[in-house]
C-alpha cells in the first residue's frame, strides 16, 4: 500500500512539473494580453528621491503567441521594462514600471502607460500622493 501511495504521488508530481511555465489553460482564439490589474496605487509617497517600481503581471490567455509591439509611457517621469520575447499561449509575462518621484509635484498624481500587442491595446497606470 505504501509503495502504491508513493508511486501515485510521484506520478502526480511529475505530471504537475511537465509544463512548469504555463499559468492558465489558453482559450481558443487569438493572442490576448490579460492583465491581473490595470492600476496600482503607491499610496502616500514621503521620500521625493525615490524611484518607485511596480510589476504589472499578465497572461496570454489566447491560443496564439502574444508579442508586445510597443510600450509607451505617457510621462517623462516613467520608465518601463517588459517581456520582449513572444509569450506562449497560457504563459505569463510582466511590465515593470519605474516612477521617478523627483519629477513630480506635491499632491495627487496619476500616470499611464500604453501597451500595444499583436492583438490588442491596453493602458496601465500608477497613482498616489506625493507628501510635502
Amino acid at each position: 500500500m505504501k509503495r502504491f501511495l508513493f508511486f501515485s504521488l510521484l506520478s502526480l508530481l511529475l505530471a504537475a512539473c511537465q509544463d512548469k511555465g504555463r499559468v492558465v489553460e489558453p482559450k481558443e482564439g487569438p493572442a490576448h494580453l490579460a492583465l491581473a490589474e490595470h492600476e496600482y496605487d503607491y499610496g502616500l509617497v514621503k521620500n521625493r528621491t525615490d524611484v518607485l517600481t511596480h510589476e504589472f503581471r499578465f497572461v496570454n490567455d489566447g491560443s496564439e503567441k502574444l508579442v508586445i509591439t510597443d510600450v509607451n509611457p505617457l510621462c517623462h517621469c516613467l520608465k518601463v521594462d517588459y517581456s520582449k520575447e513572444p509569450i506562449k499561449p497560457g504563459h505569463a509575462g510582466m511590465i515593470k514600471v519605474m516612477l521617478n518621484v523627483a519629477d513630480l509635484t506635491t499632491g495627487f498624481f496619476s500616470r499611464s502607460v500604453d501597451i500595444s500587442t499583436n492583438r490588442n491595446h491596453e493602458r496601465i497606470s500608477v497613482k498616489g500622493k506625493v507628501a510635502q
